[in-house]
């Protein structure tokens, strides 16, 4: 497989390790977002998954929002 992108290779494959067991998909408002657990018992949106586009419109889903 050949992947053209400008991006370098450690942004496409990284090295470090997340620490996914922060990582959860929630539904909020109708929705499916990645979220992460803060420390507080809050979650902060790391991703908005729709296939609708005006969901990307909607400020309440933007990346980094605390929830």
């Amino acid at each position: 497989m050949i992947l053209y992108t400008p991006l370098s290779e450690s942004d496409i494959y990284p090295t470090e390790q997340k620490d996914y067991d922060k990582c959860q998909t929630v539904n909020y408002q109708g929705r499916m977002v990645q979220v992460e657990k803060q420390d507080d018992g809050s979650f902060r949106i790391l991703q908005l998954l729709s296939t609708d586009p005006n969901d990307y419109l909607d400020n309440s889903f933007t990346p980094g929002e605390i929830i």
